[in-house]
């Protein structure tokens, strides 16, 4: 399945650390003032979009998990998040290849700061556009007294970026969005985002899943940590 009723938005706080603020550090004047004024100007850029698709988990070992149609992920930590999970929603997200042209077009202009932050917005907005879908899901299950478990990403956490490709062949019958990987597995447009998240079974509480990986990471200032 395929949606695209999102709002065309971007965590500013994640850009801003992606710019160098956090860890007690703050952004700097100017990065502020240019995301402002960028803001303006990307949401023209933006389509976001995404494919979805729903498989039931027909096992779950310490090494990883496997999907109905025989689709087998490698990641402890993921295993661990979906071990009492019924079915998995796979996707493929994208805001489209505009804001990569764009990003190209002003570092052949020499405007390399502009540039570098528009990449920073594009990056949030695809991650927004998941986090919609996301957030999306777990009221709509919700309503029957079901949840769904954090949400993991090829190449983040112990999920092998190789798999990105065993991703995108559940996907074989219907290309995700115009959505293509390279043989290193990085997808193009750049502005996207891949991964699965788990269903929880009535009864089962969803929301603040009690495993979180991050919880024991020392990666204290990683873009994608996530808290209760």
């Amino acid at each position: 399945m395929i949606a695209t009723d999102f709002k065309k938005s971007f965590d500013t706080g994640k850009v801003l650390r992606l710019l160098g603020a956090g860890q007690g550090r703050r952004a700097s004047a100017a990065s502020m003032r240019r995301v402002d004024t960028l803001a303006q100007d990307i949401t023209d850029l933006l389509k976001p979009r995404i494919s979805y698709r729903r498989f039931d988990l027909t096992a779950v070992s310490p090494g990883g998990i496997k999907l109905d149609g025989g689709a087998h992920f490698k990641s402890p930590k993921m295993a661990k998040a979906l071990s009492r999970a019924e079915a998995v929603y796979c996707f493929v997200a994208t805001v489209g290849p505009a804001i990569d042209m764009e990003v190209q077009r002003r570092m052949q202009r020499r405007r390399y700061a502009d540039a570098y932050v528009l990449d920073a917005m594009g990056s949030m907005s695809a991650e927004n556009v998941v986090e919609q879908f996301y957030q999306r899901t777990a009221r709509d299950l919700a309503k029957s007294g079901r949840g769904v478990t954090l949400r993991f990403s090829p190449g983040y956490c112990d999920w092998p970026l190789g798999q990105q490709q065993d991703l995108f062949n559940l996907f074989s019958d219907h290309p995700p969005l115009k959505v293509e990987l390279s043989r290193s597995c990085l997808m193009s447009p750049r502005k996207s985002v891949s991964g699965l998240f788990g269903i929880l079974p009535a009864g089962i509480p969803g929301a603040h899943p009690a495993y979180n990986p991050c919880s024991a990471c020392n990666k204290r200032d990683c873009i994608a940590r996530r808290s209760h």
